[in-house]
């Protein structure tokens, strides 16, 4: 460790970075990952720093490597959940799908999510809707440990099972809800390199000549587990609105209805069994 200004680490770590937003990055990575402030920047304190850390970190951020990963966490809900190359960064659009399960009115719901990663969506239903029973399902042995590891830091239950959700036939469910992997291989092309190389393929794509398996399989799954009434909520592609709202209608749900997200994209879709 060794004293130093807290303008001049600021300054450093901008000469240093490579990247798209540096300022804000560098701000993010000082606050979450050494304690230094915009206001100990700002008033210049004297602090200490871990160079080598530092520097290790904005090596790995000038190779495209997620801020999140670096760190260690991001925010969900304004929740603190860790994160790993095993799962899937949650995106702020995710956080809508919360809201439109809490507004399927049902009384001690039982929720299941399905292909939970860092259990971002089951701990914020466990903990927004506390009268609920939630279970998560993933096949990832190590995205399980994550999602463990963040339902005991934010104090809350969930019963987290490795395994997939075709294989799981133990009971049924008020709320079925999932973020399945949507993405198109053709896709790929527009994604960005943070996204391509660290975040895992298995959480993101799917074959172009079927790219609603998972829709397919998550209709046929509720149409097996769904209580009387029940509800499914699922986040889509984009691209595929009408296509997946399709899946769903003829397979004989009711109420399906296509939900854009605060982009004015085409994001989720809602059923009732």
């Amino acid at each position: 460790m060794k004293k130093v200004k807290a303008n001049k680490i600021f300054r450093f770590c901008i000469s240093q970075l490579n990247i798209d937003e540096k300022e804000s990055t560098a701000y993010i990575l000082l606050e979450d990952a050494h304690g230094i402030s915009k206001t100990d920047i700002v008033l210049d304190k004297e602090l200490d720093l871990d160079q080598e850390l530092l520097q290790e970190q904005l090596d790995r951020l000038n190779t495209q490597e997620p801020l999140q990963q670096i760190i260690g966490f991001t925010y969900f809900r304004n929740r603190k959940f860790s994160v790993s190359k095993d799962v899937l960064i949650p995106r702020p659009e995710t956080e809508e799908l919360i809201d439109l399960v809490k507004a399927f009115e049902t009384s001690q719901p039982s929720i299941i999510d399905i292909g939970t990663g860092s259990g971002c969506i089951a701990i914020s239903l466990a903990l927004e809707i506390p009268e609920a029973t939630v279970s998560a399902l993933d096949v990832s042995k190590n995205a399980i440990k994550i999602a463990e590891q963040n339902a005991i830091e934010l104090k809350t239950k969930v019963n987290f099972i490795e395994t997939n959700f075709l294989k799981y036939d133990d009971g049924n469910f008020d709320i079925i809800v999932s973020n399945p992997p949507y993405i198109k291989d053709s896709e790929r092309k527009e994604m960005s390199k943070n996204v391509l190389d660290f975040e895992p393929a298995l959480a993101l794509f799917v074959k172009d000549e079927n790219p609603l398996i998972f829709y397919s399989a998550l209709a046929k799954y509720a149409k097996n587990h769904l209580n009387k009434d029940g509800f499914i909520c699922v986040e889509i592609n984009s691209y595929l609105g009408q296509e997946t709202k399709d899946v769903f209608i003829n397979a004989g749900f009711k109420d399906v209805t296509l939900i854009q997200d605060f982009y004015n994209k085409d994001r989720f879709i809602t059923a009732k069994g």
